[in-house]
């Protein structure tokens, strides 16, 4: 049990760090626009690349960010029934949806976007836009990179479930365990 507590809070740290990084990369969006909305209206320049610049990088923050929602319990999921049952009867709930749903949703999305991530790194695809930006691969890898995080932030909350199943008050305290309103560590 002590191996699959350091594993959920192993991945709970990386979650954590992505998502402080995520939160600058917020910041970086909005600068970026301002920048370009600054040239756009005072100088009446544009440039494409700067455009598809904030657009990628909003990208990368949802995609990135989802494991950081799974994490906190941030995510659409329906609490009528869940806020009435006992944390062992949440805590099988959730392994359960999370490997018959999360888990084969994620599969079924690497799967589906590796070829399309393999045959954008052979041509090093680029933007399609003239002047856009380059290495266009590299923002489809992000779907990869996302399918690979929320599956680790997915097999943290299974592993987090079995812990409360056994009987473990930390990890019953911690999203999505605890009962909605309940302070977490």
């Amino acid at each position: 049990m002590g191996l699959l507590a350091s594993f959920a809070a192993f991945v709970d740290r990386l979650t954590e760090r992505i998502g402080r990084w995520l939160a600058a990369l917020v910041w970086l969006i909005a600068a970026v626009c301002a920048v370009v909305v600054g040239l756009r209206y005072a100088f009446h320049v544009t440039f494409t690349w700067m455009q598809e610049l904030y657009v990628w990088i909003h990208a990368v923050v949802f995609l990135l960010g989802a494991p950081v929602a799974m994490k906190v319990n941030a995510h659409v999921r329906v609490d009528v029934l869940q806020a009435r049952w006992s944390v062992k009867t949440r805590a099988a709930v959730e392994i359960a949806g999370t490997l018959a749903f999360t888990l084969l949703w994620i599969g079924v999305l690497a799967w589906l976007a590796w070829p399309l991530v393999t045959s954008s790194w052979a041509i090093r695809e680029g933007s399609p836009q003239p002047n856009g930006m380059p290495g266009v691969y590299l923002l489809k890898s992000m779907l990869l990179v996302f399918a690979a995080l929320l599956a680790l932030q997915a097999a943290a909350t299974i592993a987090r479930g079995v812990l409360v199943l056994a009987g473990d008050a930390d990890a019953a305290r911690m999203p999505p365990f605890a009962k909605p309103g309940e302070p977490h560590p």
